[in-house]
Formats: structure tokens, C-alpha cells, sequence
């Protein structure tokens, strides 16, 4: 991680909340390394645990069957952030210790918070919790995944288009529209510190409240939390992440709890003041935004959300993608869309993959054709 990132957030500590920015880079070399990558933290789903201990966890190809989840046994990918170094060795623990700088002080924001607390500390803390959240989320690295994938397919077209596609890919001539085409996860992994900045410079356009939830209906949550958007449009007409200059920004801090930025709200990069909401409807429209911006999974202390859930379960934040070609290649044009949840294609990185992805190809090409004979032959006996 660079220098700077551990010189970002000098903000005096409260008495008993520490500036996350005091614990950013302490681990160094010679952690154990770390296996478990956590894309929604543990410390944070403790937020929206019932009594028991453990949260409904909503898998949105499935949502009618929630399952009871330890916080730590669900939202999770092994090495999800882990990068190969210059000679080859692999880092599995600095982005795991920038995230962890933010959860280890988290418990005891979250309590300041609880209790109505605005200072410089929680304000860090709560901000930068809520960028990570944004950023580490597999919604945010899948998008820039589907980008690049879509950026390779159109410069393999384009030099079919001019006769220069090379030798390996010759033979796929023809068929470049539909091949799989699998990007590598670790080229999505530098991104999230470009969106973690650009995050940075949203928060110098809204100011922060944070909403304690007075009602009996509490907040969901889900593998997407941070949701920006434009207020103007109705909820059925907005895109996600598209604003101009018109910016709300909600992330539930726990089930009692949410983060709202507003450019309506002053001053900027920073927890102005606390607010009630005792409106029940208000809070069912909240959660309905929430689940909107779900991904994979959505997470709640109880069931009464789960009608909810179930509405926008089949779509998420996505990318909508076309390609416009030119005399001298081809323009990528996307935008942020609610849509399918996407598939990706697999990343091939081993003779293995390879080969069970051609006879794939193989077999799809053959039934295709079988189809098609059985088409042609029907139509000659009509």
C-alpha cells in the first residue's frame, strides 16, 4: 500500500473513540497471513444480529429461504483481495489490514454513534467505514470486471475486422461475439483504491446526518450497502450512482442507525448532526432503496423485511454496455444501470480450464448445430 494511505484521516482522537487513521499500516510485515477476506465485515453484520447473535442472510438467487448466519461465516471470499507481487509471491494481507484498521475501531464508533456523538473521530470513522464498504464489495470490482472484459472482446472484433487477429485467436474468427471471455480478478483489485478516492471527493459535495430509527420496523442491510443516487427521479426511474449535482447518499450503520449525506447538508466531509425518524413509512421506503442496491446478498435482524427483499431480489446495481465502432476501432459506451445480476465468465489460467472451456464450446457448437439440422429438416417437410 502507498506511503500516503497511511498519512490520510490526521484527526484528534475522542477520548475513547480512536481516528482509524492511527492504526492504518501497524501490522506490517511478518502477519500470519490471511485466508478469509471478508467483503462485508463481521464487526459490522453484529450490527444487525438478533438476539441470538446471528443475522438473516438473504442469498437473492433464492431469497424465500434466509438463512440464520454468523456474521463471520457469511459474506466472505478466500484471498478475495490477495495480490501477486513483482517476484511472484503473493500478498494476501494489505488490503485486508487497510479494511481491518476501520473494523477494529468500529465497535466503538458505532456506540459513540448509538449515542449521538459528532466529532472529527467518529466522523473519520464512520466515512471511511462506509468508502471501504463501497468499494471492497464484489457489486463495484464485478463492474469494472464486465468493463474490462468487454474492452478485450471489442479489441480482439476489431482486429478480426482488419485481418490482424493473431494466430492463437484465429480460431474463434467468426464467434468473437459470444466466447466467454474471463477477465483475471486481479485486475479489478487496483481499482478499488481509484474508487475509494473518487469517494473522497464525493464526500466534499454532501454533508452527513446520521437517522436513528425510532420505529419497530429496523434497517436491512446487504453485500451493497452504500447507495448514491440522484433524490429527483421515483424510485423506479432512478440509476444508481448517477447525480448531478442533485446527491443522497444512504448506508445503514446498524439496524437502529443509517448514514444520509445530502449536498443540501453543510458542512461537507463530515457528521453534521443526529436525527430521529419515528415515521415507519419512512423507514420502509429506506429499506426499499437498500434492497434496490443489494447485489448477492441482503441482511436483516428479523423477517419483517422479506417482502422486500424478494421485490428487487432479481435485479442490482450493474453496467450497461455497447460498443460503437469506428473507422479505426471502437468506442466502449456504458452506463450505470438496475439490472440482471450479471454472470461473469470464468478467468482460464490453467491447461485444465482450458481445455474443459473448448470442450464446452465444443458441445454448445454441436447441439447448436444439431438444432438447427433438426430446424432445416422440418421446414423441408412442411
Amino acid at each position: 500500500m502507498p506511503k500516503e494511505a497511511w498519512e490520510w484521516g490526521n484527526v484528534p482522537d475522542d477520548p475513547d473513540v480512536r481516528a482509524a487513521s492511527r492504526l492504518l499500516g501497524k501490522a506490517g510485515e511478518g502477519a500470519p497471513k490471511k485466508k478469509r477476506h471478508h467483503y462485508v465485515a463481521a464487526t459490522y453484520l453484529q450490527g444487525f444480529c438478533g438476539t441470538d447473535g446471528k443475522v438473516w442472510a438473504y442469498h437473492l438467487d433464492n431469497p424465500a429461504k434466509p438463512q440464520p448466519s454468523r456474521p463471520e461465516s457469511i459474506g466472505f471470499s478466500n484471498y478475495y483481495y490477495s495480490q501477486v507481487r513483482a517476484d511472484g509471491t503473493r500478498d494476501d494481507n494489505s488490503f485486508e489490514d487497510l479494511w481491518g484498521a476501520f473494523e477494529t475501531v468500529w465497535p466503538e464508533t458505532i456506540k459513540a454513534i448509538r449515542a449521538g456523538r459528532v466529532s472529527l473521530a467518529t466522523s473519520f470513522n464512520v466515512l471511511g467505514m462506509v468508502g471501504i464498504m463501497g468499494v471492497r464489495v464484489p457489486a463495484a470490482r464485478h463492474r469494472h470486471e464486465l468493463l474490462l472484459a468487454a474492452k478485450m472482446r471489442s479489441e480482439a472484433q476489431t482486429m478480426e475486422r482488419f485481418g490482424i487477429l493473431p494466430e492463437e485467436y484465429q480460431r474463434y474468427a467468426g464467434e468473437l461475439d459470444t466466447i466467454p471471455v474471463g477477465i483475471n480478478p486481479q485486475q479489478s483489485i487496483p481499482t478499488m483504491m481509484a474508487d475509494l478516492r473518487s469517494f473522497g471527493d464525493l464526500c466534499f459535495q454532501i454533508g452527513c446526518e446520521v437517522l436513528h430509527n425510532e420505529t419497530d420496523l429496523p434497517f436491512i442491510t446487504s453485500d451493497n450497502p452504500v447507495c448514491i443516487y440522484d433524490p429527483r427521479p421515483s424510485p423506479g426511474q432512478r440509476r444508481p450512482y448517477d447525480y448531478d449535482g442533485q446527491i443522497e447518499l444512504i448506508c445503514p450503520l446498524d439496524s437502529k442507525t443509517l448514514l444520509r449525506g445530502s449536498h443540501r447538508l453543510r458542512p461537507v466531509n463530515q457528521i453534521v448532526r443526529h436525527c430521529r425518524v419515528t415515521d415507519r413509512g419512512a423507514v420502509a421506503r429506506i429499506n426499499n432503496t437498500l434492497s434496490q442496491f443489494a447485489y448477492g446478498l441482503a441482511f436483516a435482524s428479523d423477517r419483517t423485511s422479506d417482502a422486500v427483499i424478494a421485490l428487487h431480489s432479481t435485479r442490482c446495481p450493474t453496467v450497461s454496455i455497447k460498443v460503437a465502432e469506428k473507422p479505426c476501432g471502437a468506442d466502449i459506451i456504458w452506463r450505470h444501470v438496475f439490472g440482471p445480476r450479471p454472470k461473469l465468465s470464468a478467468y482460464i489460467d490453467t491447461p485444465e480450464k482450458a481445455a474443459r472451456l473448448e470442450a464446452e464450446l465444443a458441445a454448445a457448437k454441436a447441439q447448436a448445430s444439431c438444432i438447427l439440422g433438426k430446424s432445416r429438416e422440418h421446414d423441408d417437410k412442411l
